[in-house]
């Protein structure tokens, strides 16, 4: 999954996921709180379990937390045949989305954006972490 695509969300908090998108993430799906910015992480069925299995590998008491915040704000998602699918409130609100959304493709996850948090994200983006990590990438 690569690329950004744009999508609105209508009055009822439903918004179209790309059908390129759709064939990649599947019937269902799960969304749930990003950890370091006020957005929604989309995740595969597969990549979820795989998290869920990585975080109950770990000792609760070094996870606990994580999982009230990951696990408590994760939802399964269904598109309906157009491709609609119902952003539950809980999640609109913490990452303040909007009518205009954008979805950011992270090979083999997305997040949603509210646009005008995805603009600004990337106006005031460090170049300089971008930098570091591409080099230690050999990039």
């Amino acid at each position: 999954m690569r690329g950004e695509y744009k999508s609105t969300l209508d009055a009822k908090g439903r918004m179209n996921f790309p059908v390129k998108l759709r064939d990649e993430l599947g019937d269902v799906f799960m969304i749930s709180k990003t950890l370091d910015q006020h957005c929604i992480k989309v995740y595969t069925m597969e990549d979820w379990q795989a998290l869920v299995a990585k975080i109950r590998d770990l000792p609760q008491t070094k996870t606990a937390n994580l999982q009230r915040v990951l696990f408590g704000s994760a939802f399964e998602i269904e598109p309906d045949k157009q491709g609609r699918a119902l952003i539950p409130a809980p999640l609109r609100e913490y990452a303040g989305l909007d009518t205009d959304v954008v979805i950011v493709g992270l090979e083999g996850r997305a997040e949603i954006w509210d646009k005008e948090k995805w603009e600004a994200f990337n106006n005031s983006n460090s170049d300089d972490d971008v930098v570091a990590v591409a080099m230690e990438l050999g990039l």
